[in-house]
């Protein structure tokens, strides 16, 4: 024994409503290929480069390996990185990717902590050395209004942005770039630091301050602390300033040395 059973027709909303919902799920889908096939694959449309003004962007980008044909899935963010810290200039580097066109560049500059005058085709330059003992200028651009001290003896027959320093005078760079942070108006009252050679033991420094003729002579720990005893010592001597040739504090206690035409 058969069954009949009936079939209700379709209604015009109803099948408008399929065909929507088709249509939607196809659009959906193009967007979500455009969105995450090819728009990562396409150049960047937004690009951001931060931390440095006087770096040209397109030598930033060119230095990161960063073309106009890059895309959010060719650029290694990393190996970008490592290539942007190799600039004599960048202390640091992040590279940040936007999805899913966007690149974002963070540079830390190099500060500078001193300032080394080194001969250069006949002519003695600024060379700009930070906390690490870097030489990062040689000409000292952007710079001549920053109070630096000037640090003398290290006898440099060249220098090049990207040189490092010994290591031996490192911790002298690493000092001045610490008092900067912590009392940088202490260093507006020293013009010159010497560093003095020794044959056997190192080296001791020599202190010209901005404001008086006395020498000040210390060891090689150069503090906040140093600095300030130096200036209440200078300023209780300052009324002997024109008898006075050096200080001497490499003993822990201080001392003092009579210029010859005063010492008879």
């Amino acid at each position: 024994m058969s069954s009949v059973y009936a079939v209700r027709p379709v209604s015009l909303k109803e099948r408008i409503l399929k065909h929507a919902l088709v249509v939607v799920v196809l659009l959906l889908g193009a967007e979500l290929l455009w969105l995450f096939g090819i728009r990562p694959c396409m150049p960047f449309s937004r690009l951001e480069i931060h931390g440095i003004p006087n770096l040209d962007d397109s030598f930033v980008l060119a230095a990161a390996g960063i073309g106009k044909h890059s895309s959010f899935m060719t650029v290694n963010r990393k190996a970008a990185e490592a290539a942007l810290i190799t600039l004599p200039v960048v202390k640091s580097a992040r590279v940040l990717k936007h999805f899913p066109s966007g690149l974002e560049i963070v540079l830390e500059p190099r500060r500078a902590a001193a300032i080394v005058f080194v001969e250069n085709g006949g002519r003695f330059k600024p060379a700009l050395i930070d906390g690490n003992g870097t030489v990062f200028s040689v000409d000292g651009e952007g710079y001549g209004k920053t109070a630096l001290p000037v640090v003398s003896g290290l006898e440099l027959d060249r220098a090049f942005p990207g040189m490092k320093l010994s290591r031996v005078y490192g911790r002298i760079f690493r000092q001045l770039e610490h008092i900067a942070d912590e009392s940088p108006e202490l260093l507006s009252a020293v013009s010159e630091i010497r560093i003095n050679r020794k044959n056997y033991d190192g080296f001791d420094l020599t202190v010209f301050p901005a404001h008086t003729p006395i020498k000040v002579r210390m060891g090689q720990e150069l503090t906040a602390e140093t600095i300030k005893y130096m200036l209440l010592m200078l300023d209780v001597l300052s009324v002997r300033a024109e008898e006075i040739e050096e200080i001497d504090f490499r003993t822990g206690t201080a001392s003092y040395t009579i210029k010859e035409a005063y010492s008879g």
